[in-house]
């Protein structure tokens, strides 16, 4: 029996998400900050996504479905992807949950602004120290300080964020094959795929989003649920040299995230 057992959660069926921020943005380039508002992306942020589509051409990167949040920059960087992956007829889902995360009335402002706004109230020296912090943090504090600080009392906060998140994840894997393998491609943002993955395993990462135009990549099962394969310029390899697990953190279990 217990053999039957071992065998049959070996045997269970395996998705893999390749999760991809989108393409350089006019406002990734300006340095402004770029939540729930848009803008295009760049010649470069068109160029980088063309490259990765080629990079899974090469591959043999065939997917099952597709999804993007709902900005334009992620629908875009989809489009890019599967145009230049040999799959341009597939169609691209777009769910309102994987948008970035919300900064309220800090939208489109200065990132560099913002930083120096929140090390003066926080009561860091200046900016690298308060950035230090946040970097290395055990929660998101950058997230904290937003919420707080926002006077039009709308930005979310790190459980808001990732509890939505989980809810796209989920409607993601719920639209997936469940008898048999399959790849699922997400085009989302740098700060959803950083509260994943850290709501996954805490070291995986530190509080900085992933490059433009690169994979990670994780994998679920119905037994383990969600695992990380590789990281940004490791997602389209096995990832090796990931730090070994860390407890899991009290905001990701709280929303039903297990150690693995």
């Amino acid at each position: 029996m217990i053999r039957g057992l071992r065998k049959q959660k070996e045997d269970a069926p395996k998705l893999e998400i390749y999760l991809v921020r989108h393409g350089q943005t006019e406002f990734n380039r300006d340095g402004r900050l770029q939540g729930w508002c848009d803008s295009p992306l760049t010649e470069a942020g068109k160029a980088g996504s063309a490259t990765l589509g080629k990079r899974m051409a090469a591959q043999n990167v065939k997917f099952d479905a597709a999804f993007s949040s709902t900005s334009g920059r992620a629908v875009d960087t989809a489009k890019i992807i599967l145009q230049n992956s040999g799959q341009p007829e597939l169609p691209i889902i777009e769910l309102e949950e994987l948008r970035e995360y919300h900064f309220g009335a800090f939208e489109g402002q200065s990132s560099d602004e913002l930083n120096q706004y929140i090390a003066e109230e926080r009561g860091y020296p200046d900016t690298a120290a308060w950035l230090e912090a946040y970097r290395n943090g055990s929660y998101n504090m950058l997230m904290s300080a937003v919420s707080q600080l926002d006077p039009a009392r709308t930005a979310e906060d790190e459980t808001d964020f990732l509890s939505r998140l989980r809810i796209g994840l989920f409607h993601v894997i719920g639209e997936c094959p469940n008898d048999r393998d399959a790849r699922v491609l997400i085009v989302t943002h740098g700060m959803s795929i950083t509260t994943i993955l850290k709501s996954i395993d805490p070291m995986s990462i530190q509080y900085r989003s992933v490059p433009n135009a690169s994979v990670t990549r994780l994998r679920y099962d119905m037994y383990k649920g969600l695992e990380i394969i590789g990281i940004a310029d490791g997602g389209l390899n096995w990832g090796k040299d990931r730090p070994p697990v860390a407890p899991i953190s009290k905001v990701a279990r709280g929303l039903g995230y297990r150690n693995r």
